[in-house]
């Protein structure tokens, strides 16, 4: 009899915490508006105190940087593509605001400071050994003070989601974020790749799919780290440079860890796309949430199916193939969640997400965007 309780309480334990991870939040549109624009219109940052949003025209030609307000309406809007100051020709790695009410672009090498007309203020040269050349994948910048000085600028080289190893003949000596000190003018690395408890299992094909993907709390100067091909979340002290956590990720449907070692042969494909399963993006919201959005596993026929319907199609862009699974600081709160049918891009205030809307029957001539608030049911 006591062996049948003892056996029935761990049932039960077991029940009720799988249904804590099942039922424990939902996600809800609080607002919504729309863009005026026949060029696809990328928000990568919120202001609160203004409630003014940054965005970029997503074109193949130009730097077309906008300020709207919460109702979509085009503030500003200028082009920074040229030769003159406040102008540049190479890339716009990172757009973003940052606390003293400027806007900053970096570039590959430059470090640009507008006000908030987009006037060019001034104009910072840096150089690394190996500048990355970002494309279609602006983001807003990842950056600290150190020893909370204002003067000591130490900021992220490249984006999240860039494939920063693509001509890396081996990933063990690489690292996920690579960070510069502008006053002394040095580089540095954090999170090595080969600390990743999924390294060991890597084959160096997949060198060109494996791509760092990290977020920042401002707040606490703390990152969120890991990779399009990987089961933790490192959380580290951007003071100290110390590892807080490591939080595993129990990924509902992750076809790519299925068959090891994983490799360009294990990873399914539709030359030239991969069909396989990838973590997207990562985001911080201010109720102490960590986001994961992640790409499910596309099967061969499904996608071949839809190639014929629409040559541009990849799975990465469709919504339906997306999962969100939510974390604290140091454990896993949720199973998959499904996300409304649009593109997750940056966190809000209350804990919310704003997701490009996508309207899958047709083509509208506007931009709609939603803000979305994650709470417990």
């Amino acid at each position: 009899m006591r062996f049948f309780s003892v056996l029935t309480l761990i049932i039960l334990i077991s029940v009720f915490n799988s249904y804590e991870l099942q039922a424990q939040y939902k996600i809800s549109k609080t607002s919504e508006f729309s863009i005026n624009s026949l060029n696809s219109v990328e928000i990568v940052d919120y202001d609160p105190i203004k409630k003014h949003y940054l965005a970029y025209e997503n074109r193949s030609k130009g730097f077309v940087v906008l300020l709207l307000d919460e109702k979509g309406r085009i503030l500003v809007k200028k082009d920074l593509n040229g030769q003159g100051p406040g102008q540049f020709t190479t890339a716009m790695n990172f757009l973003g605001f940052v606390n003293t009410g400027d806007v900053w672009v970096i570039t590959p090498n430059k470090v640009i400071s507008f006000d908030r007309k987009l006037n060019f203020k001034e104009s910072t040269n840096f150089v690394i050994d190996n500048p990355f050349f970002v494309y279609g994948s602006t983001t807003s910048p990842i950056f600290y003070y150190k020893d909370n000085l204002k003067n000591n600028l130490v900021f992220a080289t490249y984006p999240s989601g860039t494939s920063r190893f693509m001509r890396a003949k081996s990933l063990e000596k690489q690292h996920l974020i690579e960070f510069h000190d502008l006053k002394s003018k040095a580089t540095f690395h954090l999170a090595p790749v080969v600390q990743r408890p999924i390294y060991k299992n890597f084959d160096n094909t997949i060198n060109t799919m494996y791509k760092p993907i990290f977020t920042q709390d401002k707040k606490s100067n703390r990152l969120f780290v890991t990779a399009s091909l990987d089961n933790e979340i490192t959380v580290i002290d951007l003071l100290s440079g110390k590892t807080i956590s490591n939080i595993k990720i129990n990924h509902g449907d992750f076809g790519s860890f299925k068959k090891l070692p994983i490799s360009d042969k294990t990873l399914p494909s539709y030359p030239p796309y991969t069909l396989a399963s990838v973590n997207l993006n990562i985001l911080h919201l201010d109720g102490g949430l960590v986001l994961l959005d992640y790409v499910r596993e596309i099967p061969y026929g499904i996608f071949e199916k839809k190639n014929e319907e629409d040559k541009y199609y990849h799975h990465f862009s469709d919504p339906d193939y997306h999962r969100i699974i939510l974390f604290d600081e140091n454990k896993q709160l949720s199973e998959d969640m499904k996300i409304p049918y649009g593109q997750i891009k940056i966190a809000m205030p209350n804990n919310s997400i704003l997701i490009k809307l996508i309207n899958p029957d047709e083509e509208e001539d506007f931009i709609r965007y939603g803000v979305y608030q994650v709470a417990n049911e």
